[in-house]
């Protein structure tokens, strides 16, 4: 699913279930280091790693932190939301 049809969904459901009080959120992870990324050729991981902003993978604990923030109280007003947390790829 894209990224676009991800926050189409997200904000649909929010729509939906605001009146029963559930805040829908998602987040659109970028490449992240996973034991699966250790399969990949050096050559498209190297092309992954420098198409991102940050100059790295993500990391699966990035992606937690993300979903903890959105399980939060502080993020109690936030419904309907995509979080891209992808090192900045998508924003360049």
């Amino acid at each position: 699913m894209t990224t676009k049809a991800v926050r189409s969904l997200a904000r649909t459901w929010a729509g939906e279930l605001k009146g029963r009080g559930i805040r829908v959120n998602v987040i659109s992870p970028g490449s992240i280091e996973t034991a699966a990324m250790s399969t990949v050729a050096p050559e498209f991981r190297e092309q992954l790693i420098s198409a991102i902003p940050l100059g790295r993978l993500g990391t699966s604990e990035e992606i937690a932190a993300a979903a903890l923030f959105f399980a939060s109280a502080d993020a109690s007003f936030i419904t309907g939301a995509n979080l891209v947390v992808d090192g900045g790829s998508g924003q360049v």
